[in-house]
């Protein structure tokens, strides 16, 4: 009684890894499932739960994983073309960047251009050329002004007018001589009243 041996039953784990050995050996589905007394779909299952994952997920990780190599190749390879001036290293180096360039979507068809539109492109635009122009009056005017400027943006045209309007004096039919007043340095400034009219 001591001396019988209970047969160990293999886990799922361990017959899992049996079925892949000796399907990587080049058994075929149906031999595996003879010699492991399992129906054909448990094989596939098993097998299915021994090999990678075929997923989104696991694509892309298994793509970055080759490319990774296949830079490091292309670094190692460079130094020593670069150090023992080596044209079979420089061919594979050339080798290797080509199928990274592939891999990344890099070709001489995507990236090939007319300079002079990457020229063009990169400079202002119309509408940036006026804005700037705009601005670089606004930033040229004394500091009162531009504040009056923005006062009169906050408040709007109309309320402006009415504040100013009282502020002077000037009533609705009313005329008012303002020749005493000082005169400004330049020429009157209509910009609240056409901002008043656009606003109406």
């Amino acid at each position: 009684m001591a001396n019988d041996v209970t047969p160990m039953i293999p886990v799922d784990d361990e017959r899992d890894e049996a079925i892949f050995a000796a399907w990587e050996a080049g058994k075929s589905l149906r031999l595996l499932a003879r010699e492991f007394n399992l129906p054909l779909v448990q094989i596939e299952q098993a097998l299915d739960r021994v090999l990678p994952s075929f997923g989104p997920s696991s694509q892309l990780r298994a793509y970055k994983r080759e490319l990774e190599k296949l830079e490091s190749l292309s670094s190692d390879f460079y130094a020593l073309a670069k150090r023992d001036k080596s044209p079979e290293h420089a061919h594979l180096v050339a080798r290797l960047n080509e199928r990274i360039c592939a891999m990344r979507g890099i070709s001489a068809i995507n990236v090939r251009m007319d300079p002079y539109t990457v020229e063009v492109a990169q400079q202002p635009t119309q509408f940036e050329k006026i804005k700037e122009a705009i601005e670089r009056i606004c930033d040229s005017q004394p500091p009162a002004e531009r504040e009056a400027h923005n006062l009169i943006r906050k408040v709007g045209g109309e309320k402006a007018l009415e504040l100013l309007r009282g502020a002077l004096g000037i009533g609705d039919g009313a005329a008012a001589d303002v020749s005493d007043d000082p005169s400004p340095s330049g020429p009157e400034c209509d910009m609240p009243a056409t901002q008043a009219q656009k606003s109406a």
